[in-house]
């Protein structure tokens, strides 16, 4: 089952990012991928970009797929994942509604932290689309936009302290950093020991893998 992991933007960093945590988390040898749509905005920042990074991705899929099984549209709202559906079936996943599937199916519920107070309509129509709003114990919002956590990764990464410990987790529930934006972050911050913090990117896999 060879997979195509999509970052629905242009952005290399963000592109590089994505690879570094699938070859961390065990992505197996040889039947995986990761690529970013060359046409698209270079961050997915408002609705604007959104509908812009979905309008090229609808022209361009098919040919990103060619010689794929399946493909995770990789982005904190699942960019694209309607596209991919219609197109692909059964063989199309979205990384935020697959972490939220496993940890339903794990019967875990989750405290979300997403960035960027502008972006909230967008999450909470992602989140509505899953069918796992139930698994959402509760929502925080780092008021900082994707870039400005990229030209401040040291504030971002306070800001996501100071909100993680202030947060009470019951045994089971973690916290969800949401989108690639946070990947690294909350890497780094269950370094330091917050172990409430979930790994996404495995959890995206333990998904791929039971689905």
């Amino acid at each position: 089952m060879k997979t195509l992991f999509l970052n629905p933007n242009s952005s290399d960093k963000i592109t590089v990012t994505l690879r570094r945590h699938i070859d961390r988390c065990g992505g197996p040898a040889g039947q995986w991928d990761v690529a970013k749509v060359v046409d698209a905005p270079s961050i997915i920042g408002s609705a604007a970009e959104n509908l812009e990074a979905e309008a090229v991705l609808d022209q361009s899929l098919h040919a990103l797929t060619a010689g794929y099984d399946r493909v995770v549209m990789m982005s904190s709202v699942d960019t694209g994942y309607d596209i991919a559906r219609r197109q692909l079936g059964n063989a199309a996943f979205g990384f935020t509604r697959s972490v939220l599937s496993q940890h339903r199916r794990l019967g875990h519920r989750l405290h979300v932290v997403t960035f960027d107070a502008g972006m909230t309509a967008l999450y909470e129509q992602a989140f509505e689309e899953t069918g796992h709003r139930a698994v959402i114990n509760d929502w925080l919002v780092l008021d900082l936009t994707p870039s400005a956590v990229a030209a401040r990764p040291e504030a971002a990464l306070a800001g996501l302290r100071e909100l993680c410990r202030e947060i009470a987790t019951s045994p089971g529930d973690g916290i969800f950093v949401v989108g690639a934006v946070g990947l690294e972050l909350a890497a780094t911050l269950r370094g330091e020991g917050i172990r409430s913090l979930i790994d996404p990117v495995a959890d995206l896999l333990a998904w791929l893998s039971f689905a």
